[in-house]
């Protein structure tokens, strides 16, 4: 399946500048494919109550199928979106160039696995929550931290996270040490408000899906901050499904 136009989603929501410039960064795509773009700062550049509130309106307000997500801090190249073009067209359910931060997948694997977790307040363990999703699906998935990303500012939108929304992630998942397993607990919420723009299921693009053994994973491992990936974390365990 060749991807022929795509959706764009710029996550800066403050400063028009740094929209400007990641557009003009990615601007030679234009010339080989129709690129919408749907960024925050015309769309809602307020702060959202979830970082996962974000993508999810960002995924439901996107003309295509296949969308890419781009933070703010993120400097993106033409070629790399093209790499992960050929991730999605060769059996990878989801590609990430610099984590959640600079990702792509199409609409039908929300369709499959469902949106991401509004749960976590503000920003935080969602992302490591949707990759340990992708291992209990079963999907096929390309992890790294090999883009290129500004660490000297952070947005005012931002809030800081993570210790807000741990408690949800310290229910949501446990570790059993008797057989070394991750117990998953909470299972996952349902947005019907969201899912009236998902549109129709697409087998063309699921059944083409390899597993999850045939994933790439904490590609640039050298990196301390990748050693610290989603994948890396699970530490290879398996997660088994326990819901009350």
């Amino acid at each position: 399946m060749k991807i022929e136009e795509f959706t764009i989603c710029l996550h800066c929501g403050c400063y028009k500048e740094v929209v400007d410039n990641q557009i003009e960064m990615l601007k030679p795509l234009t010339q080989k494919y129709k690129v919408f773009w749907n960024n925050r700062i015309d769309r809602h550049p307020n702060i959202y109550p979830s970082y996962s509130q974000m993508l999810n309106h960002s995924i439901a307000t996107s003309p295509t199928e296949y969308i890419f997500f781009i933070n703010d801090r993120a400097l993106p190249k033409p070629e790399e979106v093209e790499n992960m073009l050929g991730h999605l067209q060769n059996g990878y359910a989801w590609t990430a160039t610099h984590g959640i931060g600079f990702s792509a997948h199409s609409k039908e694997l929300v369709r499959k696995i469902g949106w991401l977790d509004e749960r976590f307040i503000n920003g935080g363990w969602e992302d490591r929550d949707w990759v340990w999703r992708f291992k209990v699906a079963d999907l096929c998935i390309y992890e790294a931290h090999e883009g290129t990303y500004d660490q000297t500012w952070k947005s005012p939108l931002n809030v800081p996270g993570g210790h807000q929304s741990l408690p949800h992630w310290e229910k949501k998942y446990t570790h059993d040490p008797s057989n070394n397993t991750i117990i998953k607990h909470i299972p996952e919420e349902k947005y019907h408000h969201w899912d009236l723009f998902l549109g129709p299921s697409r087998p063309d693009i699921s059944n083409t899906w390899k597993t999850w053994s045939d994933s790439t994973l904490d590609v640039s491992a050298e990196s301390i901050e990748n050693r610290w990936s989603s994948s890396y974390l699970m530490g290879g365990r398996e997660i088994i499904e326990k819901y009350a």
